[in-house]
C-alpha cells in the first residue's frame, strides 16, 4: 500500500469506473478551478470548532464514548494508517454516488435560498442550528414535495451493528435538519450492494429506504444532543466510569490507572460477567482469584501472570500437536481490500491477497534458520495479484501435510475465495483448507499461557536504590464505591508462536 494511501477514480465510463492510487504531491487547481492529477473539484472543508456537534462526532459519542468525542472535536484522535485507508474509500464512494443523481449540484456549505427550492439534487449541504452542524450527502426532490435525505456509506451493510449506526447517523441528520425548519419527507441510505462483481455484474449500489422507521432513533438523538453539546464545551474532557470499551479506548489520556494485570486484561470473559465483577469492585489479580465466574483459562492466566513463568497444560498441548502430519508448512497471507473492487470478479470489500510467506519443516530436521525452507510471493505491478500468487502457492504447497495458521478463518476465507476465483486448482485448494491447523486455539482454549511482565515491577531502582512501584490509583463512583474494568474477547496474554507470522 503507498505510503500517502490517497486514492482517486481514474475514470467513470460506460465501462464502471476505474480506481488508482494518488500521486504523493498534493493536488494543484488550474486556472479554471479544476483539480490535476485526478482529484475532486471539491472546495477543501473549512474546520468547525471544537464546541460543535457534528454528526462524525455525534457517532462518536453513541458508539464509543463521551470522553473521545471530546478528544476528537479538538483533534487529539489521529487515524491510524487503516483508519486512513478506510476514509479514503469512503470518499471515493461518495464521489461515484453522485453519478446516481444526474443533474445534481456540489454545495459543499450552507445553500442558498434558490437551491433550498427542491428542484435538483444537491450535495455536501451543510445546515447548523444552535451548537449542532451536520453536512448532508445527497438532499433529493422528494416526488411529492420536500426533500429527501440520502446518507451515503461505503459499508455493505451487511451487519446488524453496521444497519444500527446507520440508523443512528441519519436519525441525528434528520433531527437537525428537522429543527432547522427543513420539510424532510424521506430518509435513505445508499451503501454498496455486497452481491455486486466487478466490472459490472449487477447494481453497484443499493439502497435502504428508512422513511417512517426512525422514530426511536431521533427520540435518542434528542435526548443525546443537548448532553453532548454541554460536553463539548467543557474545557476538559469528562472522566467515565470503566467499561468493556476501556481496553479499545483511543483517549491520549486515560481515566484512570489500574493495575497491568486485572479484571481488564483477562482473556475472553463473558461481558455480563465482567459487568458483575464491576460492580463487585473487584480489580487485581488476588482479588479475582477463585471467583466463581472464573474458567481454568482465567485462573491459569492469572497463574502464569503472579508466578512470572508459562502454564502449559503438557498432556493437553501435547494431544494437540500429535494432530499434525508432516510436512508442516507455516502459511501466512497479506490481504488488501477496497470499496469499489479494482479487479475483474472481485466484489466491495473482498480480500485480495498480494503476498504471503510460507516456511516448509521436514520431520525430524532441526528448525534453525538456514535449515528450515522459506517460500514467499509479493505481487507486482497494479495488475490483479491473485493468479500469480495462486500459481506459486500451488508450486510451493505438496499434496501432504498440516499447514499451519494463526486464526484459520481468515487464510480459510482466503483459500476458498481463491478456489472459487480459479476452478482448474479447485481440487488443491479445497485440499489445502482441509488440512489448515490453527495454533490460536492452544491460546485461546488456555492450554498455554506465558506471563506477561508488568511495565512497572514490583519493586523499581532509582538513585537511591530500590523504592516502592507507585500506588494504583483505583476510580471510584461519585458516592465514594470502588469499581471496575472491561475485558476484549480477543485479548490474548501471551502470545507464543510455533512459527509464521500473525495476520
Amino acid at each position: 500500500m503507498p505510503k500517502d494511501i490517497r486514492l482517486a477514480l481514474k475514470e467513470i465510463g460506460p465501462d464502471g469506473y476505474k480506481v488508482r492510487h494518488a500521486p504523493a504531491a498534493p493536488a494543484t487547481r488550474d486556472a479554471r478551478g479544476s483539480s490535476a492529477g485526478g482529484f475532486s473539484d471539491e472546495p477543501r472543508r473549512e474546520p468547525l470548532g471544537p464546541d460543535q456537534l457534528t454528526k462524525s462526532r455525534y457517532m462518536t459519542g453513541v458508539t464509543e464514548s463521551k470522553r473521545e468525542m471530546w478528544f476528537e472535536a479538538r483533534g487529539e484522535l489521529s487515524p491510524d494508517v487503516g483508519d486512513r485507508w478506510r476514509m479514503e474509500q469512503g470518499n471515493l464512494v461518495a464521489e461515484l454516488a453522485r453519478e446516481e443523481f444526474p443533474g445534481g449540484t456540489f454545495v459543499g456549505g450552507p445553500p442558498s435560498e434558490a437551491q433550498l427550492q427542491p428542484t435538483r439534487p444537491l450535495f455536501e449541504v451543510r445546515f447548523s442550528v444552535e451548537d449542532m452542524t451536520v453536512r448532508v450527502d445527497v438532499l433529493r426532490p422528494a416526488p411529492s414535495g420536500g426533500w429527501v435525505v440520502t446518507e451515503v456509506k461505503s459499508s455493505t451493510m451487511t451487519s446488524r451493528s453496521s444497519r444500527k449506526r446507520a440508523r443512528q447517523d441519519v436519525a441525528f441528520q434528520a433531527y437537525v435538519l428537522s429543527k432547522a425548519g427543513l420539510p424532510l419527507q424521506g430518509a435513505e441510505v445508499m451503501h454498496l450492494n455486497p452481491e455486486y462483481v466487478h466490472p459490472g455484474d449487477g447494481d453497484l449500489f443499493a439502497r435502504t429506504d428508512l422513511t417512517g422507521e426512525l422514530g426511536e432513533q431521533i427520540q435518542e438523538a434528542r435526548e443525546n444532543a443537548p448532553e453532548f453539546t454541554s460536553v463539548l464545551r467543557r474545557d476538559e474532557p469528562p472522566n467515565l466510569w470503566p467499561s468493556r470499551a476501556c481496553n479499545t479506548c483511543d483517549c491520549p489520556e486515560p481515566c484512570h490507572s489500574l493495575p497491568e494485570h486485572s479484571v481488564l486484561t483477562l482473556p475472553r470473559l463473558y461481558y455480563g460477567h465482567l459487568d458483575e465483577i464491576i460492580e463487585e469492585g473487584r480489580w487485581t489479580l488476588e482479588e479475582l482469584q477463585g471467583h466463581s465466574h472464573l474458567k481454568p483459562k482465567h485462573e491459569n492466566y492469572i497463574q502464569a501472570t503472579q508466578a512470572g513463568e508459562p502454564y502449559i497444560n503438557t498432556s493437553e498441548v501435547r494431544d494437540a500437536l500429535s494432530e499434525l502430519e508432516y510436512p508442516l508448512y507455516f502459511l501466512d497471507f497479506e490481504a488488501i481490500d477496497y470499496a469499489l473492487p479494482p479487479f475483474e470478479g472481485t466484489s466491495p470489500w473482498e480480500k485480495v491477497p498480494f503476498q504471503y510467506s510460507l516456511h516448509v519443516v521436514e520431520e525430524g530436521q532441526p528448525l534453525g534458520r538456514e535449515e528450515v525452507a522459506h517460500e514467499e510471493f509479493l505481487g507486482a505491478g497494479e495488475g490483479d495479484p491473485r493468479r500469480p500468487l495462486a500459481e506459486r502457492l500451488v508450486q510451493d504447497i505438496g499434496p501432504e501435510g498440516s499447514i499451519v495458521v494463526y486464526n484459520a478463518t481468515f487464510e480459510k476465507g482466503i483459500l476458498e475465495d481463491l478456489q472459487e476465483a480459479f476452478p482448474q486448482w479447485e481440487d488443491r485448494f479445497e485440499s489445502y483448507t482441509h488440512r489448515l491447523w490453527d495454533q490460536g486455539k492452544i491460546f485461546q482454549d488456555g492450554l498455554l499461557r506465558a506471563p506477561v511482565p508488568e511495565r512497572e515491577p514490583a519493586l523499581e531502582e532509582g538513585p537511591s536504590g530500590l523504592r516502592p512501584r507507585p500506588q494504583i490509583r483505583r476510580p471510584r463512583r461519585p458516592g465514594g464505591d470502588v469499581g471496575g474494568g472491561s475485558v476484549q474477547p480477543d485479548d490474548f496474554a501471551g502470545d507464543v508462536r510455533f512459527g509464521g507470522a500473525r495476520d
